[in-house]
C-alpha cells in the first residue's frame, strides 16, 4: 500500500506504539510484502529465520520483533507483534466507510449500469458501457475498463490479486505468491 502522502518514522511508531531506531523524520512511503517491497516502504518480519531477508531487502523500514543492528540507510520499528502492527498501519491509512457516508472519488463511465445492491468502495474507476450485476463488491482503488460485465456476487480488487490482459485474454496474477493462476 502506498500512503496518500509520505509519513515519518516517528508518526508510524506513535500509531503502533513501537520503539523506533532511526531518525524521527525518516520518510515512510507505504507498506509492502517482502517479495514486492521497494525503497521507502515498511516490511514486517516476525521470525529469526527471515530476519536477514527482511534486513537485506529493498525495504528501508523493517518492522521487527527483536532489536537488532540496523543496516545503514534503514530504520527499524521494534514491536512485540509485527504482523498485528503491520495490519494496524494498513488499517490506519485505508479509508474505511460505513456506506452511509457519501462516496468520494468514484468515476463511472457513460452508459454503465450498476445494480442497486452493488457495494462500491472509494477511489474506484469504472469504464464506459459496463454492466455491474447484483451483490458485486468493488473494493477501493479498483479500476475496471470499458465494456465489462461483472457477474453477480463477484468481489473485485481483493488484496493479493491483480487482473490483467495477455493475448486478449484476462488473467489473474496472485501477487501474494507471484505466480499466474
Amino acid at each position: 500500500m502506498t500512503f496518500n502522502q509520505p509519513q515519518t518514522l516517528k508518526t508510524i511508531a506513535e500509531i503502533i506504539g513501537a520503539q523506533m531506531i532511526g531518525d524521527d523524520h525518516f520518510p515512510v512511503l507505504g507498506t509492502n510484502e517482502i517479495h514486492r517491497v521497494k525503497s521507502g516502504e515498511i516490511v514486517f518480519v516476525n521470525h529469526p529465520k527471515y530476519y536477514d531477508k527482511a534486513l537485506n531487502s529493498e525495504a528501508t523500514i523493517i518492522l521487527i520483533d527483536k532489536e537488532v543492528d540496523c543496516p545503514p540507510g534503514k530504520a527499524l520499528l521494534v514491536s512485540d507483534d509485527p504482523f498485528r502492527d503491520f495490519n494496524k498501519i494498513n488499517t490506519h491509512f485505508t479509508k474505511i466507510y460505513n456506506f452511509t457516508d457519501e462516496l468520494h472519488e468514484v468515476e463511472v463511465g457513460e452508459g454503465t449500469k450498476i445494480h442497486s445492491s452493488a457495494v462500491l468502495g472509494n477511489d474506484i474507476k469504472i469504464g464506459k458501457n459496463c454492466h455491474i450485476e447484483d451483490h458485486v463488491v468493488i473494493q477501493p482503488n479498483a479500476i475496471i475498463g470499458n465494456d465489462c460485465i461483472v457477474r453477480a456476487n463477484t468481489v473485485i480488487a481483493t488484496p493479493g490479486y491483480e487482473v490483467y490482459q495477455s493475448n486478449g485474454k484476462n488473467k489473474v496474477l496472485t501477487l501474494s505468491r507471484g505466480r499466474e493462476k
